[in-house]
């Protein structure tokens, strides 16, 4: 009896310490968004205010009217729009071409994984002259689909990568019965791949989306006009040269981060069964 008292409270104190270290761990992440939401409610000459305050003595909107005053809306509808469109392109060209890689037999499979799997360890910077000069040639600089496509084009070896192993642990003998029952192996993608891959597919268009989201050297290279410009590059412009506008520059980044944490927890759990699901061998 006594034992088991005894494992019993090693078990509560084992899960309270489990616990107490995961509130540590999320207050210390989640404390400079919480600092940065009470700040952008805070009056200009409160945000800078020493000893600073945790919670605003008052409340104000004058940064969000300021950013909505500033454009802030069109350039958060790019930022969506430009990233919605690379997240379908990229799951479009990825989910064709791993699908490709895991069920089809040829000659340099092996070698395109390889290839694959090399592309994603290039940084992105090492590409921006290349990509500017390519851009400029074909007339997609400062343009909409110009960053559309370059967003997909960098992301797209982590799609093919991710629904690759996806892809790899579901078991073939259910695409063997629907081409027995005369689909072609595009209609077996379709209509059974791709519906039983769902948690795969989410996980794939979050990294893609999360990249092009908040993407700022990408975008402040290849665009200089208002037309195209995303939200991350229109917030670098509060940064000036004799001073910070901390209060639109605190407004904004909120703005642009809320979308994304709402996104996240909302598909938390295909998120994480996308992460697992694909952890097999090719």
């Amino acid at each position: 009896m006594a034992t088991v008292r005894s494992w019993r409270l090693r078990s509560m104190y084992r899960k309270l310490a489990m616990f107490l270290v995961n509130l540590i761990l999320a207050v210390a992440a989640l404390f400079p968004i919480l600092w940065g939401l009470s700040s952008s409610l805070k009056p200009s000459e409160q945000i800078v205010e020493f000893p600073p305050r945790l919670l605003p003595k008052d409340i104000t909107f004058e940064h969000y009217l300021r950013i909505v005053a500033d454009n802030a809306m069109f350039y958060l509808f790019n930022s969506a729009f430009i990233s919605v469109a690379a997240v379908l392109l990229a799951l479009l060209t990825g989910a064709l071409a791993a699908y490709a890689l895991a069920r089809f037999e040829f000659r340099g499979r092996s070698t395109t994984m390889v290839v694959t799997v090399a592309i994603m360890s290039i940084p992105i910077a090492s590409l921006l002259v290349p990509t500017f000069t390519l851009l400029s040639t074909v007339g997609l600089i400062d343009t909409r689909l110009g960053l559309i496509l370059l967003y997909a084009a960098y992301q797209l070896p982590v799609v093919i990568w991710m629904l690759y192993g996806y892809f790899l642990s579901l078991p073939i003998e259910i695409e063997q019965a629907a081409r027995i029952d005369g689909y072609s192996p595009f209609a077996t993608l379709r209509k059974v791949v791709l519906p039983l891959s769902r948690p795969g597919l989410v996980a794939a268009a979050l990294f893609v989306l999360v990249f092009a989201w908040n993407d700022f050297v990408v975008a402040v290279t290849m665009t200089s006009s208002e037309q195209a410009r995303t939200l991350p590059v229109a917030i670098y412009f509060y940064l000036g040269f004799y001073g910070r506008e901390w209060g639109p520059l605190l407004a904004a980044s909120i703005v642009s981060i809320i979308p994304i944490i709402a996104l996240f927890v909302f598909l938390q759990r295909y998120f994480m069964s996308g992460l697992t699901g694909g952890g097999v061998k090719g």
